[in-house]
């Protein structure tokens, strides 16, 4: 009963986070494009190779290399040259990245990352120049007379991702145990996935105890991880969760887990094809991961800068739709090792996405694959 009770309450706050939220479809499913229609291919984007620049913050890791790969093959598709600038967790280069691509005129910048207080000027820089910025896990506090409309906030819910896999956590200890957190502060997904922990998990349910809070940045945070994770278990004889807001660190968990011989169950956000492999291999220490497919991110990023070219209505903000992967619901490994493309088969909104497709996109694939 108490188990039941402590999921209702979980449940309650899932959906009063979801009718607070950004929804789904912001756009009036009556007037898709804010009264403009298309035949065909917009006038503004006819026989024109477009020009897009990705700016990220950094580029390593299986999450950011899927989320490259998503924008270039989506970029491929509509026959746009892609420039991208991996900043290397240079915050100076990525504003410079940014003021580079205006100085190009580009047609569209995309980010991904960053610091608003680092990047503002050239953002606003960009907007000004009349260039859509179509912005991943990063806001900016820019008023509509400077961003006109070209300006997107896009995320992958990570409130609700936060709280789907904390849940999952939640259900499968009943509720009590001691916990090793991570904890990556200053990062914008990050930092809203804290919230739902510090704001909702832990007040709601008390006899979870956090023995230790391990954070160690974004640089080279996988090895970091594990070698904290090493000295955390060393520290402390009983723990029976451990929490990973990023996979990067829940890869150095489960490596440190793995070694250490330890009965301690991982749960995660953010999802790849080695996640899942450790997933499979171990599927008593890696139970789930909430996640959107990264690619998809940049599926959506290509199609709402199109949009604004096209003068389109588009969002200020967007949450993607993310999904629970659980290791029960996949296959043991012996019968077949399950990809990141292979989800599709398991779950919906993976793979791809019909988000922000509209007709005459189509008419622009075709005509480029002439």
């Amino acid at each position: 009963m108490k188990k039941l009770f402590g999921l209702l309450l979980v449940l309650t706050l899932f959906m009063g986070l979801a009718a607070c939220g950004p929804t789904e479809n912001p756009e009036d499913p009556e007037d898709p494009n804010g009264g403009i229609t298309h035949d065909g291919i917009p006038e503004a984007l006819q026989g024109k190779t477009l020009k897009f620049a990705l700016v990220k913050e950094w580029g390593t890791g299986t999450h950011m290399v899927t989320h490259i790969n998503g924008v270039r093959a989506e970029a491929d598709r509509f026959g746009i040259e892609l420039t991208v600038v991996d900043a290397n967790n240079d915050l100076t280069k990525m504003a410079d990245g940014i003021t580079t691509a205006v100085t190009n005129q580009v047609d569209a910048i995309l980010i991904s990352h960053g610091k608003p207080d680092a990047l503002e000027a050239a953002v606003r820089e960009a907007l000004e120049a009349g260039i859509p910025v179509i912005a991943f896990d990063i806001d900016f506090d820019i008023p509509e007379s400077v961003h006109k409309g070209l300006l997107v906030s896009i995320d992958q819910n990570d409130l609700m991702m936060g709280l789907m896999s904390m849940a999952y956590l939640v259900e499968e200890l009943d509720g009590q145990g001691n916990i090793i957190y991570n904890r990556v502060a200053g990062v914008a997904p990050t930092d809203k996935r804290h919230r739902i922990w510090e704001g909702a998990i832990l007040p709601t349910y008390p006899l979870l105890n956090v023995v230790s809070t391990i954070d160690q940045g974004t640089d080279g945070a996988m090895q970091k991880a594990q070698v904290a994770m090493e000295a955390a278990l060393q520290a402390n004889a009983d723990v029976d969760a451990t929490f990973a807001v990023w996979d990067e660190y829940a890869k150095g968990f489960y490596n440190a887990i793995v070694q250490a011989e330890r009965n301690v169950k991982l749960y995660s956000i953010d999802i790849s094809d080695q996640d899942l492999a450790m997933m499979q291999q171990r599927p008593d220490i890696w139970r789930a991961s909430a996640a959107v497919d990264p690619a998809v991110v940049g599926q959506v990023q290509i199609r709402l800068a199109l949009k604004a070219l096209a003068g389109d209505k588009i969002p200020r903000y967007y949450s993607l739709k993310p999904v629970l992967i659980k290791v029960d619901d996949l296959p043991p490994l012996s019968e077949k090792q399950v990809t990141m493309v292979g989800l599709a088969e398991y779950y919906d909104n993976w793979g791809s996405t019909n988000e922000f497709f509209e007709s005459w996109m189509q008419l622009i694939i075709d005509e480029v694959s002439k």
